[in-house]
């Protein structure tokens, strides 16, 4: 199997295995992880960590898959293997399995560890694939070797193309990671799936704190999840906008004593950050602007879609910012270190990285347009979805929408959206007659939704996100 390849800018390294520095910071009697049921202290998790040296001597030096879908078996192979392997792919639940062995192959994989029986296969004669089952890794193995620095792999969401693998040091992940400050949130929830990007940045702040992570990827649905951050005593929360849209319509996700709200991964507009300020009073409300390429850019923490224009000039937490003549964004952190496995190119040469997302300028703010690569060209003109669907969540009887373009011979494509009313619709076709007439009254007419189809409920995808794919 093919070596991975060296990073081309290599960072200032914390200390090797800080999973396990941070997790010294709890005191002996606190809780590090809960999913309601079962409590992990500090004292627990640190005598597993004492007895898992000879377990985790079997991935010593080695490049590990995690295929694991329960959020608290992940967690603690994170802490296990943290120092012990040389890279951790985390693979998604319900990654195709050509795209796994895709993966496999780009980042030589060695060991696959799954958490579901039978465990998935590794699809790569000669990787072995093991099963790990409560409570603890098996087989045993000889003693573990030095702490080395361990990278950690993730797929890009593959929102708009073909999922591509980042590998970063903890240095890139954790950049922005910071120590709780007195009175701060102790209790986080956990929404987004941990094998992800913005999944992992809660589980990292939570142990960097240090705080409580509520687990509650074990639960059917959003109804009962936020019922458990509620009785948790949840009181810090990262969501996407569409997310955060859902929550606000249950009366658990109201009633949560949040102290933090996060938003991220999509654009969030005014109507949604001016319904959780609303909602949460006492909140500090922060919009992070990140990617798993370039890791977490910068927040924004005024309450207002966008972000100032003085962050070109002022870069916000180090990080740069230019905007080209097209629109495009473009960042430059100043930890690096990320690169793309099995080769292209994450940054040029000066380091700054495409974020493929185009903003616009209006006074002393940019504001986000859309992906580049997401605009529908209707008979030349450009249409970003996300500019339509604000539009459209402006109307209280709709919860969620999605905007695609539809193929047409005279104009190429036109716009059509799919919404998801807020409450019971007595007459789906009067629904869609006010979309299109709203949408009518305030943008250009090539703008206007062609089609609008009424549906139950749209797909979110394990991001958080709203599924675009193949829409």
């Amino acid at each position: 199997m093919s070596p991975l390849p060296s990073p081309p800018v290599e960072p200032a390294l914390p200390a090797v295995a800080p999973l396990r520095a941070w997790l010294e910071r709890f005191a002996p009697d606190d809780a590090v992880w809960t999913d309601g049921v079962r409590r992990w202290s500090a004292a627990e998790l640190r005598e597993r960590l004492a007895t898992s040296a000879a377990v985790a001597g079997r991935f010593q030096d080695r490049v590990v898959a995690l295929a694991v879908r329960s959020a608290p078996t992940l967690a603690r192979l994170l802490l296990t293997l943290d120092g012990r392997a040389v890279a951790l792919l985390l693979v998604p639940a319900g990654t195709p399995e050509e795209v796994r062995t895709a993966f496999f192959r780009a980042a030589g994989v060695q060991v696959l560890v799954a958490d579901a029986p039978p465990p998935v296969s590794g699809g790569i004669e000669g990787v072995p694939a093991l099963a790990v089952l409560e409570p603890g890794l098996r087989p045993q193995a000889p003693a573990a070797g030095p702490a080395r620095e361990t990278r950690v792999i993730l797929p890009t969401s593959g929102t708009t193309g073909t999922p591509k693998l980042v590998s970063h040091s903890w240095a890139t992940l954790a950049r922005t990671v910071r120590a709780a400050e007195e009175g701060r949130p102790r209790r986080w929830g956990l929404l987004y799936e941990l094998g992800r990007f913005a999944g992992l940045q809660v589980c990292l702040q939570a142990l960097a704190s240090p705080a409580t992570l509520i687990f509650t990827d074990h639960l059917p649905d959003l109804e009962a999840r936020l019922a458990l951050l509620a009785a948790e005593g949840c009181d810090a929360l990262s969501a996407t906008p569409t997310l955060w849209r859902k929550i606000l319509m249950t009366a658990a996700g109201r009633g949560l004593p949040l102290r933090q709200v996060t938003l991220g991964g999509e654009i969030a507009d005014d109507l949604v950050l001016a319904a959780l300020a609303r909602a949460y009073p006492q909140a500090r409300l922060s919009h992070i602007y990140a990617s798993t390429e370039a890791g977490v850019g910068f927040s924004v923490k005024d309450g207002r879609a966008g972000f100032p224009a003085r962050y070109l000039s002022e870069p916000p937490a180090g990080v740069e910012l230019k905007v080209d003549a097209a629109g495009r964004l473009w960042l430059r952190p100043p930890v690096r270190g990320q690169f793309l496995v099995g080769g292209g190119k994450l940054a040029d040469a000066e380091g700054w990285v495409d974020s493929g997302d185009l903003v616009e300028r209006r006074g002393e703010r940019f504001y986000f347009l859309g992906r580049a690569s997401g605009a529908i060209n209707v008979g030349g003109d450009k249409v970003f979805p996300e500019e339509v669907e604000r539009v459209i969540l402006e109307l209280p009887d709709i919860a969620l929408v999605r905007v695609s373009g539809r193929r047409n011979p005279i104009t190429g494509a036109l716009v059509e959206a799919v919404v998801a009313p807020a409450g019971p619709v007595a007459d789906p076709v009067a629904l869609a007659r006010r979309v299109r007439e709203h949408c009518a009254a305030r943008l250009p007419r090539h703008k206007v939704p062609a089609v609008v189809q009424v549906v139950d409920a749209l797909e979110v995808e394990g991001t958080g996100k709203l599924a675009r794919r193949g829409k």
